[in-house]
């Protein structure tokens, strides 16, 4: 069974973030940046416990690839990254301390096409974890990449569509409570719609 108090709080947090973006909706694209700062900061800073730093740069990895700049990186809270002097928010990041990257975009469907330059960019970069301590299953040499969208597809279905040609991509449709993550970055292949509870 459900619980309501946890399905509610999660829509009215839903809600919030679709009302902080039709608010920009109609702004200069410099000031539709603010979407990508508003998910950081009033949702993932604030779901996520303090050890967990977000920012955004380039990561790069024990072979020398380099990925390109990444939207939102959620850096483990044990590996280091490193600022440029004076600019603490844009960052170079060791492909062991990134535990995702988030790509924000005001519609998912239209800007399909940037996420999909982005996974190009990130998947040749391999994690190299050796012999550290792991609880649970330890985690893929690819760093995984969550697109999310303030819009985007209608339905679930198509969203998965676009999965199978991008396998190494999830992706979170906030307007349609659409959230859908291919096999190869979960244990098993999933695809919900949270407003029908699928």
């Amino acid at each position: 069974m459900a619980n309501q108090h946890l399905l509610e709080r999660i829509e009215a947090v839903r809600q919030q973030l679709l009302s902080g973006y039709a608010a920009g909706r109609t702004m200069s694209s410099a000031s539709k940046g603010r979407e990508r700062e508003a998910f950081i900061d009033d949702f993932l800073k604030n779901v996520f416990p303090p050890i967990y730093r977000f920012g955004t740069g380039d990561a790069t990895d024990r072979s020398g690839l380099r990925s390109g700049q990444l939207d939102v990186v959620i850096e483990y809270p044990f590996g280091p990254s490193l600022p440029a002097a004076g600019i603490s928010d844009v960052r170079l990041y060791l492909a062991e301390s990134v535990a995702a990257v988030v790509e924000v975009k005001s519609d998912l469907q239209a800007q399909w096409n940037e996420v999909i330059s982005t996974a190009r960019q990130l998947r040749p970069i391999k994690r190299h974890l050796g012999t550290s301590m792991i609880v649970g299953e330890p985690p893929p040499a690819y760093i995984p990449l969550i697109a999310v969208g303030f819009q985007g597809w209608k339905r679930s279905d198509t969203a998965v569509r676009h999965l199978e040609e991008r396998a190494d991509v999830a992706v979170l449709v906030i307007e349609e409570n659409i959230f859908a993550v291919d096999d190869k970055m979960a244990k098993s292949s999933q695809t919900r719609n949270m407003r029908s509870g699928a």
